[in-house]
């Protein structure tokens, strides 16, 4: 059995959102406190973390995890991505592989050189990061962990999707292209986690009709919603997804532990 662990189920600006002091930024039930939207998935022994938030540090420290063997970047924008120097400590000594997409890999470089420079001796905390560019449309190995990636409209940019066995995930979209939803319904999914930002329509993000209207097609066994935003409080959606669906359709929530096949 295959695990994920949420390690943040929020949109760009967390929640609570900085001064806003809307019900559910001033709501005490833990599962409206968001971090940005980051996933660790464990296959056997093999850790794997998708983005690194900007809340890395404390991500890891509040599911008290201190090591990985790969990172998965969805793509180039700051709450996916701009928690990376927070993996220094996991690779002063051994490389640590980072996979994403070939435009992803050039911003990455672009702002973050120094970890991709030789390593100094006199240089001081220089991670060792090993960037490497996945292949779409096909099987496609990590630590010797089968994915299939694909790429999604974020609005006028894109964001990296996979099928890892029965699972799929699905982050920061606009939409699923035709191609990308018959091989998502032909995958007979255990577990899709799913972008949901809001409720009104929304130019970069699935809002909650949208998510719901895909959930239907794709038919997994159960889904999550993921990159709420602070228009969506917990227990409200939680009774929507569950008044509109005859299997289990959920927001996800910080710490929340899943398992698929």
């Amino acid at each position: 059995m295959n695990s994920i662990t949420v390690l943040g189920s929020g949109t760009s600006t967390g929640i609570p959102m900085l001064g806003c002091k809307c019900d559910v930024c001033k709501s005490q039930d833990v599962k409206n406190k968001r971090l940005r939207s980051s996933i660790l998935l464990q296959i056997d022994e093999v850790k794997i973390l998708v983005d690194t938030t900007p809340d890395l540090r404390t991500q890891f420290l509040n599911n008290d995890i201190d090591d990985i063997d790969a990172v998965i970047i969805t793509h180039d924008h700051a709450d996916h991505l701009h928690g990376i120097d927070d993996l220094r400590p996991l690779c002063f000594e051994h490389p640590l592989s980072i996979y994403t997409s070939k435009n992803c890999e050039k911003d990455i470089k672009t702002r973050f050189p120094y970890m991709f420079k030789e390593k100094h001796p006199d240089a001081g905390s220089i991670p060792v990061i090993s960037l490497e560019t996945v292949e779409l449309g096909k099987s496609f190995d990590i630590k010797g962990v089968s994915f299939e990636f694909f790429l999604l409209p974020h609005g006028p940019f894109t964001t990296l999707g996979f099928v890892q066995g029965g699972f799929a995930y699905l982050i920061d979209c606009s939409d699923i292209p035709p191609s990308t939803l018959q091989l998502l319904k032909e995958k007979n999914l255990e577990l899709l986690i799913i972008d949901c930002v809001q409720r009104p329509p929304h130019k970069t993000h699935l809002n909650v009709d949208k998510a719901f209207n895909f959930i239907r097609e794709i038919s997994p066994k159960q889904a999550g919603l993921i990159h709420m935003g602070h228009g969506l409080e917990h227990e409200k959606l939680a009774k929507e997804a569950k008044d509109n669906f005859d299997f289990p359709v959920f927001p996800l929530y910080d710490k929340l532990k899943l398992n698929y096949r």
